[in-house]
């Protein structure tokens, strides 16, 4: 029988222009939003806005609660920080985000390319159905302001 562990993490939905980013990264053709795990003592919010900031170069600021995506996984590959043997069940948690400053070209080596999408093309390109709810959760609520 696997252990249980519950894990987390959060991350944010900006969108300009009506546009919105996403990081990609090449060799897997991984289309997601910015989202990471917390660090030491580090709140919900914290962590989204240090996530977003590192992975895509931008500064944002939190505009409002976006909820949340629930999943459960058990390790996969051998090369993993996730222990073999254990079910995690891992909440993410999103935010709509305005961009304060700094800039795309100033991501981290984690992706590639962050990429600035439209709706329709990031409905097609996202990798997780899930996160294109929330994206579209975030051009409602953007719209609606």
């Amino acid at each position: 029988m696997n252990q249980i562990k519950k894990i987390w993490s959060a991350g944010g939905v900006i969108i300009k222009n009506n546009k919105v980013i996403v990081c990609h990264r090449k060799n897997e053709n991984l289309f997601c939003l910015p989202k990471g795990t917390p660090e030491q003592n580090e709140s919900i919010e914290e962590t989204a806005i240090r996530e977003v900031s590192e992975e895509t170069g931008i500064i944002p600021k939190i505009i409002s609660n976006l909820g949340e995506i629930n999943y459960e996984f058990t390790r996969l590959e051998k090369k993993n920080r996730y222990k073999k043997n254990i079910l995690y069940k891992k909440t993410v948690y999103f935010f709509l985000m305005s961009e304060i400053g700094g800039s795309i070209e100033f991501h981290d080596n984690e992706f590639d390319e962050i990429l600035w999408m439209t709706f329709e093309i990031a409905k097609e390109k996202l990798n997780y159905k899930d996160e294109f709810a929330i994206v579209e959760k975030a051009f409602y609520a953007k719209n609606k302001n």
